[in-house]
């Protein structure tokens, strides 16, 4: 098969297939057998997704040996998946810590899965036949996954969200369009959704969406990949110095391309089907700071850390350390969040670097902010606030920082080296 189509049927799979089938499910199924036919719908063509993920890289005559091998990943997948709804019930019948065990069980699973190193993985035995395959490519999705089931816990533990049944939980768990990238859509907003039904009059809006999302993801992202990192600078040529200053800014757009075009289609999907999906981006070039930046760029993970570490974290320290130290209290517990968020991108010293980069900034940002609260009167905070050229220099300065530390998450270690010795 084609490369290029072969870059393309997870497209058809989470934006063609899934929401004929959904759609015909929704209207046409008996209303007592929905929920579980459209369970089914999500998780067949979710595992599709993580299947063809994983296939990359094979040769056509090597087929027939990865499929059983894939189909059994698919299998422990959902096993894995299932067993949270287990965490699920005990923890409902239980008080104390097993009523959390649902929370952690998410989080320790994608722990192991992504970050084991694969000669301490007893899965990676099952890929002898594959030495270049690695267990975590087997798991797609799984670091939205986690994050969503979790996520879900804290919001069924405190009324948030209805009790869920397994048929929505599975839906949830599996929900094509945002099962490989997101966005980490609420549970209580899914649940929400499938409770009053398929609205009317959205299939317009939601197209558009769609095409507007399918520009930004296969033309932006595609052109400015062009002159990023890699399309640029690993072509064998010594570079100027500008040539980086392009690549990073380059990168920064075909990353808010490729994720928020993907996003948008997802957004519009789903709306097809009438259920709603978070906003993951809101003009996030815009914002004047990089804290305001993280506010409007991949809102939905900035929410869940918000809810799962950053709140309880703040406010254990305060109540340790006293009220005089709270704005001590809250520098550490962003740090300490945007550590997690750059570890979370991905296993290596490059993405703890990444998180380290943006946790500076964003520690920065806080103790300038709290520096002028001092300083102004109100008058000439709001003042400051409404300066054009403040505003101006704040969201160039904000996108080049930004960009910069991309360069962490686009290159490894290694691969920055290469690229300093060609300037």
């Amino acid at each position: 098969m084609n490369a290029n189509a072969l870059a393309l049927f997870p497209l058809l799979i989470a934006f063609l297939m899934f929401p004929l089938a959904a759609k015909l499910v929704l209207r046409f199924a008996p209303v007592s057998w929905r929920p579980a036919l459209f369970a089914v719908v999500n998780i067949a063509l979710a595992l599709s997704l993580a299947g063809v993920a994983a296939s990359k890289g094979v040769r056509l005559k090597e087929v027939r040996t990865f499929l059983p091998i894939g189909a059994g990943f698919c299998l422990l997948y959902l096993g894995l998946v299932g067993l949270q709804y287990l965490n699920l019930v005990v923890g409902r019948r239980r008080s104390g810590a097993w009523a959390w065990i649902g929370v952690a069980y998410p989080l320790v699973l994608l722990a192991l899965l992504k970050y084991v190193p694969s000669h301490w993985n007893p899965l990676q035995h099952l890929l002898g036949r594959f030495p270049d395959k690695v267990v975590p490519e087997f798991f797609l999705g799984l670091s939205y996954m986690a994050f969503r089931l979790s996520h879900m816990v804290y919001e069924v533990r405190n009324g948030i969200a209805a009790w869920p049944s397994i048929w929505e939980f599975l839906s949830f768990a599996f929900f094509v369009p945002t099962f490989s990238i997101g966005p980490i859509n609420p549970f209580s907003r899914f649940q929400k959704s499938l409770a009053e039904g398929m609205p009317g009059g959205v299939a317009g809006p939601a197209l558009l969406r769609i095409a507007v999302g399918a520009a930004k993801y296969l033309l932006v992202a595609n052109l400015f990949n062009q002159l990023s990192w890699h399309g640029l600078l690993f072509d064998g040529h010594p570079h100027k110095l500008i040539d980086m200053v392009v690549a990073s800014l380059a990168y920064c757009v075909f990353l808010y391309g490729n994720f928020s075009g993907y996003c948008d289609m997802a957004i519009g999907v789903s709306a097809l089907l009438g259920i709603s999906v978070m906003e993951n981006f809101n003009d996030p070039f815009l914002a004047r700071n990089i804290q305001e930046f993280w506010n409007r760029w991949h809102i939905t993970l900035s929410t869940y850390m918000r809810d799962m570490m950053f709140t309880p974290l703040s406010k254990s320290l305060v109540r340790r350390f006293g009220p005089k130290m709270a704005n001590h209290c809250i520098a550490l517990s962003i740090f300490a969040v945007f550590v997690v968020v750059g570890v979370w991108h991905g296993a290596g010293w490059n993405f703890f670097l990444f998180g380290v980069w943006n946790g500076i900034g964003l520690v920065a940002c806080h103790y300038y902010s709290a520096f002028l609260k001092r300083r102004l009167s109100k008058q000439a905070w709001a003042a400051y606030h409404s300066n054009r050229w403040i505003h101006a220099v704040g969201v160039v300065v904000t996108f080049v920082y930004f960009s910069a530390g991309l360069a962490l998450v686009a290159n490894n270690l290694p691969q920055l080296g290469t690229i300093f010795q060609m300037v």
